[in-house]
């Protein structure tokens, strides 16, 4: 992707920072990188770290769409990471605090060091995009590192400069998630968003990319009745698209005891 953006990008540019202010919780935070900001900037994880780098005092905050890799998961995170975040920090610092990309990253050796599911999982990504912001009155840097399966990260300067600070202000508007939650707060956090037998199904077929009319065949049951079906599952779950719904109710964060597999085809 060049800095010369088409029109449509730039109407996307700017539909995603307009969504970036509605975000209020971890999982508005969650779903707008996953279905919006993945769009002009495609990732796998997003860790953010911030805190003192010189002495490795460091807080994470992750948003990921694979299994193991959470903000839960790195509580307590083993020093081969910390030191990872160093050592990219210091890379951020002698680019003059510009953002910087890693092509055809190695980090399995790293994740060597740390057998963690966490790390294990790391071990698959392939390319780095660092970007930093300078906190000259809390003394504190915060950087956001994101991970990409593919070999290399392609993103135009001017994209980066409009969507991170953006990142960046809807992160630390969300509350910081200090010790797991209890499975009571689990329960209570996922209640109003239990799905029955039949808007699973139709979440799965949906997530296969059937349409209503195939949905309906598949099911015996119409077209309406599929849409009416989709509306409850679009309320439960607080979202408007369908892309939206499977992405929200497949997050890794949610415990898979309180949702059933969807069925792979």
């Amino acid at each position: 992707m060049g800095d010369n953006l088409k029109k449509y990008d730039w109407e996307l540019v700017f539909n995603i920072i307009t969504r970036a202010h509605s975000i209020n919780k971890h999982l508005d935070f969650f779903n707008w990188l996953q279905n919006s900001v993945s769009k002009v900037l495609p990732h796998d994880v997003l860790v953010a770290a911030w805190g003192d780098f010189d002495t490795g005092e460091i807080a994470f905050d992750v948003s990921s769409n694979i299994d193991d890799v959470c903000t839960q998961k790195l509580l307590g995170a083993p020093e081969v990471f910390k030191y990872l975040m160093t050592n990219l920090h210091q890379r951020w610092i002698k680019n003059d605090n510009r953002w910087y990309a890693i092509h055809k990253f190695d980090i399995e050796g790293i994740s060597s060091h740390a057998p963690t599911p966490f790390m294990r999982s790391l071990s698959n990504m392939k390319s780095v995009l660092v970007y930093g912001v300078k906190d000259m009155r809390g003394k504190s840097d915060c950087m956001y590192v994101f991970f990409d399966r593919k070999d290399s990260f392609n993103v135009a300067t001017s994209v980066m400069g409009l969507i991170m600070p953006h990142v960046d202000a809807a992160l630390r508007r969300v509350e910081y998630i200090e010790t797991p939650l209890t499975d009571e707060e689990l329960v209570r956090e996922l209640t109003e968003i239990s799905l029955s037998d039949r808007e699973h199904e139709i979440l799965n077929w949906v997530r296969s990319g059937k349409t209503n009319f195939e949905i309906g065949m598949i099911l015996m049951i119409s077209p309406n009745t599929v849409k009416n079906h989709l509306k409850r599952i679009f309320q439960k779950l607080d979202v408007s698209s369908r892309a939206q719904a499977v992405a929200k109710f497949s997050a890794p964060h949610i415990p898979s005891r309180f949702k059933r597999p969807l069925i792979a085809n």
